[in-house]
């Protein structure tokens, strides 16, 4: 009896959490029984708890299988080896075709992507019930938009970030259902299933393609070329449901007016679906059109129309909120219905879709015509990896680039013959290249959804410029870098500008190799002639009893993979400068390196760095969250780096002992609000308290002018640091600038954490011009912080030292020009010496 009872409670609960399979669908419609349906292939209904990636595409695989009108397309792999699949949906003819489609300039292309945030999984639970309504309604409407449509359904953008989110909920599920918010199942623990493996916000990785699910996309999306592209979102639980236009103003102002215009009238049919169900929905009031790294901003420069959604979040199934419950299922219903009206759309729309995607392309060689310049040159010589990484991404974006094969003189700078790349602005991808090279610093609106500014050769750290001919060129190919063995030698050098030296520099040292790094400027006798070499130079002493063939291996590997130049030296005499035997040249020992992680550091942050050491550089990398750290022995680790973040958990008891390992010889390196942290705690200590009665009394003595009410989100904007480019001027003798050689660099400035300036004038390596804005939005109120502010500072501490940075080097693995400071302060660090003053 009492089973029998519990049996009941358990149906009850279930219908509680979830709803039949007719609560989402049209209700005039009918349906063919032959396609299986989600609940029945998952044996529960639609909401009742998340569905997994693997779930998801084996269902896919499951309608293609059953449907001559499906067919399931694997486009590439996650990090964490997951499928990343497309199920195209046109005809029974149409995909017998399928390949041939792709270039038919006739056929309308609908792309309907969900859950790039991994944790805002009702668009991937929706996507399983879109690709079956299609394949399964009797809609006349569907059956014939599907002979001149192929829609392409991109089930889960990011499996990893998915699967983390839906195990994690799942697992925390109480078979009642608990609305509370505090429960664990509505609140992740760190890092969240936003985002993917290393941490990245894939939505902010559409243009910036470090990642290998944005790649893969990429490939697909200009492979297909769609008319239309959907992008579905979870915002807060209490909100109702967004769908574009954005913010009017907001705008980036590449996109066509047309575009605009098309979006209007799509969203009509979002309104007219929503409005049937009962759902409250709004438009124009928030979110923008502007930063192209985003799925429903990287279309509209391409004639695609970009359409972002976002719908109110229930991250455990069923949260109460200010504003009532929010349910999952409806969750799933709004992007179900939202899917199928931009399908809707698209199908009535399709003559202005199709003719517009056409004359796109054609408006934007039109434009490229009365630019006043040719193209851009940019320089990469003496930068072999950060040219090979540029020319991939351009090529990644399906831009033509080419080297250059004539010296081209611009602006008092001469770009080389063969060792530059040339931008012609007379191709397909014209608006997406004017973007990339964009320096603008006023805007119709000041208020950024994300940062105002990507200017590619600024974060690639080279030199361009804008060339008024058309210079000879070829075809670009792969980079490599110079070698030159000889058994004679008594030493090989490693050019620490070329290829990925960092990398090389690890991998010899893991190969049990012997070396020293040059903290000056080297010039040595190679094979008879005069080579000179930078500081940070890498030397590798070829002693009496090496093995040699294990020496020739080696240097070959590093110049195959990592790309580097290495030169074998004839004697250990200088031809001017130090010589090989030099104090100045200084034996470099394996790095241990430890990071903080953990609630209250910036994920983000964490997972760039993560990524730069573990699949740029093969440098392992030890993380470990904050709440062990008091368990860890500090001396064995060399490094420990704390990414922009919350550190006001750890004691005064772990901040002594992080003193004592510095003191030691170990040395801190602080990012952002780590830095700022570490100046208050590890650095200052008490100082700092004698200091906050006159901030006190100077923020008490300002005074407020009144504002309108209507003023707060402008005035707001202005205290923002959203993310714009400054520029900077760099001590190129300091060792953590070896490698990177522009006098002025550029870095991307976003939070609200300002180093201090230092009272040693020598430790300032990086510091932000007077005027610092390059690129993009900046305030008076923080063009005025910024101003000669300290971006990195190196100061020692006893045996050790402590290296705080202003700003991420790393920023979302894109900002190859300033990765080069992370890297040196953790293979340099030993080169900075004592600067005292007196």
């Amino acid at each position: 009896m009492i089973k029998t009872i519990l049996c009941g409670l358990m149906f009850i609960t279930t219908v509680v959490q979830s709803e039949p399979l007719e609560y989402f669908l049209p209700e005039e419609e009918l349906f063919d029984s032959s396609v299986p349906s989600p609940p029945v292939i998952f044996g529960q209904e639609l909401g009742q708890r998340h569905l997994r990636h693997d779930q998801i595409v084996s269902y896919l695989g499951v309608l293609a299988a059953s449907s001559p009108r499906a067919k399931l397309i694997e486009y590439g792999r996650t990090h964490e080896g997951r499928r990343l699949v497309l199920l195209a949906i046109s005809s029974a003819d149409n995909i017998a075709r399928l390949d041939e489609l792709k270039s038919n300039k006739d056929v309308l292309k609908v792309w309907n992507g969900f859950s790039i945030h991994g944790n805002e999984s009702s668009g991937a639970n929706a996507s399983v019930l879109y690709a079956w309504y299609v394949l399964s309604t009797n809609s006349e409407t569907i059956a014939s938009l599907l002979n001149n449509t192929v829609i392409l359904i991109d089930p889960t953008i990011n499996p990893d970030g998915l699967d983390r989110f839906t195990t994690y909920v799942n697992n925390h599920r109480s078979l009642t259902t608990v609305t509370d918010s505090n429960d664990m199942s509505h609140n992740e623990i760190w890092p969240n299933g936003r985002t993917n493996h290393y941490w990245f916000d894939l939505n902010r990785d559409w243009l910036l393609l470090t990642q290998p699910e944005s790649q893969a996309r990429i490939a697909q999306f200009h492979d297909w070329q769609p008319h239309v592209l959907t992008d579905h979102h979870e915002m807060g639980p209490s909100a109702t449901f967004f769908f574009q236009p954005g913010v009017p103003e907001r705008t980036n102002p590449l996109i066509p007016k047309r575009n605009v215009e098309l979006t209007a009238r799509i969203a009509e049919f979002h309104a007219d679906a929503l409005d049937k169900v009962g759902q409250a929905y709004y438009s124009k009031e928030s979110f923008d059109d502007f930063y192209p790294g985003k799925g429903s901003t990287y279309p509209d420069l391409h004639g695609s129309v970009g359409i972002l959604f976002e719908q109110s979040s229930a991250r455990g199934g069923v949260v109460m909120t200010s504003e009532g419950e929010r349910h999952l299922s409806s969750g799933i219903r709004n992007q179900f219905l939202t899917a199928r009206s931009t399908l809707l759309a698209a199908h009535a729309e399709r003559s202005n879709l199709v003719d517009y995607k056409n004359s796109f392309y054609e408006d934007a060689a039109k434009q490229s015509k009365s630019a006043g310049f040719a193209g851009y040159v940019v320089d990469i010589s003496g930068r072999q990896r950060i040219g090979q990484r540029l020319l991939d991404f351009l090529q990644m974006h399906r831009i033509d680039v080419r080297l250059v094969t004539e010296n081209v003189k611009v602006k008092g700078h001469t770009y080389a013959k063969n060792q530059s790349l040339f931008i012609p602005l007379q191709q397909r991808q014209y608006m997406l290249i004017r973007s990339l090279f964009s320096t603008d610093k006023q805007f119709t609106d000041n208020t950024f959804y994300d940062i105002s500014a990507w200017n590619l050769p600024m974060a690639f750290g080279l030199q361009w410029g804008q060339s008024g001919s058309t210079p000879t060129t070829t075809d670009a190919g792969i980079l490599k870098g110079e070698r030159n063995w000889t058994q004679q030698s008594v030493a090989y050098v490693i050019d620490w500008h070329s290829g990925d030296a960092p990398a090389a520099l690890n991998y010899l040292m893991q190969q049990g190799q012997n070396l020293k790094v040059s903290a000056k400027p080297l010039e040595i006798v190679s094979r008879g002639q005069n080579k000179k070499l930078p500081a940070g130079s890498v030397i590798l002493m070829n002693s009496p009893d090496s093995d040699q063939d294990k020496l020739f291996s080696d240097l070959s590997t590093v110049a195959d993979v990592f790309g580097v130049s290495w030169y074998g030296a004839d004697g250990g005499l200088g031809v001017s400068g130090i010589d090989l035997g030099s104090p100045q040249i200084r034996t470099v020992e394996m790095r241990k390196v430890l990071m903080l992680v953990g609630q209250g550091v910036n994920a983000y942050q964490a997972g760039s760095i993560w990524h730069m050491f573990d699949t740029r550089r093969l440098t392992p990398l030890t993380k470990v969250r904050q709440d062990r750290f008091s368990r860890v022995q500090l001396s064995d680790y060399t490094h420990i780096i704390l990414p922009d973040g919350s550190y006001s958990d750890l004691s005064e008891k772990i901040q002594k002992k992080m003193q004592e390992w510095v003191r030691s010889g170990g040395v801190l390196i602080a990012l952002q609000r780590g830095a700022t942290w570490v100046e208050k705690n590890i650095q200052k200590g008490d100082e700092e308290a004698d200091k906050k009665p006159k901030k006190d009394e100077e923020k008490a003595a300002e005074k407020k002018a009144l504002r309108s009410y209507a003023d707060h989100d402008k005035d707001f904007a202005e205290k923002i640091l959203g993310g714009a480019i400054i520029a900077a001027k760099a001590d190129l003798s300091h060792p953590l600038s070896f490698g990177t050689h522009l006098p002025t660099q550029h870095v991307l400035a976003r939070g609200r954490a300002v180093l201090e300036v230092s009272e040693n004038p020598y430790v300032t390596p990086l510091q932000a011009l007077e005027k610092p804005v390059a690129a993009g939005y900046i305030s008076e109120h923080w063009q005025e912080k910024l101003s000669e502010a300290p971006l990195v500072i190196a100061e020692r501490s006893g045996a050790g030292a402590v290296i705080k940075f202003g700003f991420n080097p790393n920023f979302r693995a894109y900002w190859e020009g300033t990765q080069q400071w992370m890297i040196n302060a953790i293979y340099l660090s030993h080169l900075i010496d004592r600067t005292p003053e007196e």
